[in-house]
């Protein structure tokens, strides 16, 4: 279920994130890292998904893609506090 669902979900938490972070733009209160990091878990969700559901995925590749995610998730939850 995970496998065929996973693209899906990390479409709409960005789209959930990408929302909130513009209505608070336009309201004058920024939320920085909120709008990068909601495309961070896109694309990462969605490459994840493609992998997965290869009939040969590379799980080197799925690791890979989430440890520099999540380095790059903290990287910027650390520069912006």
């Amino acid at each position: 279920m995970i496998k065929k669902y996973l693209g899906i979900v990390g479409f709409l938490l960005a789209f959930v994130g990408i929302t909130i972070s513009a209505l608070y733009k336009f309201y004058g209160t920024e939320i920085e890292p909120l709008c990068e990091i909601s495309f961070f878990i896109w694309i990462t969700t969605w490459t994840i998904s493609s992998e997965i559901n290869k009939e040969k995925p590379k799980k080197w590749w799925i690791y890979t893609v989430a440890i520099l995610s999540l380095a790059a998730i903290s990287t910027m939850l650390f520069v912006y506090s």
